[in-house]
């Protein structure tokens, strides 16, 4: 298994199997706290061989930099049968989000674990700007 793709992004869809993107970031900049953004996904593309053909489950867990968590985990299963001409199998997963909101500044992580494993990770910071004069 493989994770080739995993973003924090404005929006994403599927669209024919196809994992489309639009506006990934890592940083969030506010004048005011609490900061929330609207609307945003986490969007993964995961790439499976035959040997993990089954079904597996894909956490995703989001956390400050102490490490408590910011927002309940979102636990998803798969299952996973490459086709017989074919070596792999890609998967994509989109979360989406609605209203997130950080009452503080600092560094903040998307954790996403498959089958118990931390498999990747995605960063975010929040900072907070000087308003114009």
């Amino acid at each position: 298994m493989n994770i080739q793709i995993a973003v924090l992004c404005d929006s994403a869809i599927e669209y024919q199997n196809r994992l489309c993107i639009l506006g990934t970031f890592d940083t969030i900049r506010t004048q005011t706290l609490p900061a929330t953004k609207p609307q945003c996904s986490v969007a993964l593309q995961i790439l499976w061989t035959k040997i993990e053909e089954g079904t597996h489950t894909i956490k995703t867990r989001f956390m400050d930099d102490d490490g408590n968590p910011t927002l309940k985990a979102v636990n998803s299963s798969v299952k996973i049968s490459v086709p017989p001409t074919s070596s792999f199998l890609t998967t994509n997963h989109i979360l989406n989000i609605q209203q997130l909101k950080f009452v503080k500044t600092g560094n903040y992580l998307i954790v996403i674990d498959i089958n118990g494993n931390m498999k990747a990770e995605i960063q975010l910071q929040v900072l907070q700007i000087e308003g114009k004069n």
